[in-house]
């Protein structure tokens, strides 16, 4: 074609579509390059869900213990599984295994309990192993979840280390040609003895060094009743090889930089003296606080006003704290103890209690100017039941 027939107005036209044409061309082939270059490999889980390091290696890999689904609902007794459980699910070439599981309940009870072995606990009764970790081998996409060989033997070899340092197969194996276990293992062992109970004390007094105060008085049991523990708070790590670790000195009686490193998990802010003392102190009432419970709150758990799973820590006097919503005209005055009359069931609460401060008495003076007081000159009725 002959180009200069072209009018030089159409010519140019067309050597700007051409041009816009190639500039699109060009920039679509280079973004997909960029595009290209620039992908990453799918992420997986970011390395702090099995490592405590930053940079594990080989040599330390500075793991953390094994993720599990935790759903432990509610406590158990050891009375509610069985004293033996066969495990004949992998029958291969060792018999079913004859699993002590009474004797082995009873160790874990200064831990997590029954939580140690079955950390699924649906409402209900336990759902058994195989239910999760099928006879496949481990889910190759979720680390959580190893299969029934490698569970049982994940829990299981855990503690046994701890205290004989090996694992022997014959310790809970007996080969299929019927050998006699009892042969193949030490009678002394304390896998075949039901460990003594081990009581808990209501109070015990310590004597430490410290010249200001030598006396630490610790209330163990009103510690678990009213403060929500549990032995495994404290005990941390305290498993059967604490004591009976056959490689090293029992050790029983902690250092005093352990001991604090227990307590100061809840009294870090606490003065010495609250603990220490030159005489025995006496057991926790709510009334040390600055707030004694009226006969309506002394029937109350104490998780009914502080929050279920943090520390127990003082709360204001405010009732809202609790009570949000309340107001004179749907809060019972009855049940403090006195029945309001006619005229002050009409007065706002903040009438009576100045700032909404219902740790101090009611204040009369807002009104009335001749020095009575609630008691002397009650605004109601008192409850005979409900009098303090």
């Amino acid at each position: 074609m002959n180009y200069s027939s072209y009018p030089q107005s159409k010519l140019a036209l067309r050597s700007i579509f051409l041009g816009l044409m190639l500039a699109a061309v060009m920039v679509m082939t280079i973004g997909g390059l960029i595009k290209q270059s620039s992908a990453q490999p799918v992420a997986g889980p970011p390395c702090s869900d099995c490592h405590v390091c930053n940079s594990p290696t080989p040599q330390e890999p500075c793991l953390k213990n094994c993720l599990r689904p935790d759903k432990a609902d509610k406590a158990h007794s050891v009375s509610e599984g069985p004293k033996i459980a066969v495990l004949g699910q992998l029958r291969d070439q060792y018999e079913p295994v004859k699993f002590n599981h009474k004797l082995h309940a009873e160790m874990v009870g200064m831990g997590q309990g029954c939580a140690t072995c079955h950390h699924y606990s649906p409402a209900g009764k336990f759902p058994p192993c195989r239910e999760c970790h099928g006879k496949i081998p481990s889910n190759p996409q979720n680390l959580r979840q190893p299969g029934l060989k490698a569970a049982y033997h994940r829990q299981c070899l855990g503690c046994h280390r701890e205290w004989s340092h090996e694992t022997k197969c014959v310790v809970c194996h007996l080969p299929e040609s019927g050998e006699n276990l009892a042969s193949l293992t030490d009678p002394t062992d304390i896998m075949g003895v039901s460990h003594p109970v081990l009581p808990e004390p209501v109070t015990k007094i310590y004597h430490t060094p410290y010249e200001e105060g030598p006396l630490v008085t610790f209330h163990h049991k009103q510690h678990l009743n009213h403060f929500d523990l549990s032995c495994a708070n404290c005990h941390k790590g305290e498993s059967c090889g604490n004591c009976h670790d056959l490689q090293k000195p029992v050790k029983v009686k902690k250092t005093m930089e352990e001991v604090h490193a227990i307590c100061n998990d809840c009294h870090r802010t606490d003065s010495c003296d609250k603990c220490h003392g030159t005489k025995e102190k006496p057991r926790f009432t709510h009334a040390m606080t600055g707030w004694p419970l009226n006969q309506y709150h002394a029937q109350l758990d104490c998780r009914a006003c502080h929050p279920t799973g943090k520390r127990i820590s003082r709360l204001n006097n405010n009732c809202s704290s609790c009570h949000a919503g309340w107001n004179q005209s749907n809060f019972r005055h009855a049940v403090v103890g006195l029945r309001l009359d006619e005229m002050h069931s009409g007065l706002s609460c903040g009438d009576c209690h100045v700032d909404l401060n219902y740790s101090a008495p009611p204040n009369c003076a807002v009104c009335h100017t001749d020095s009575r007081t609630a008691k002397t000159a009650p605004p109601g009725k008192w409850l005979e039941n409900k009098k303090s």
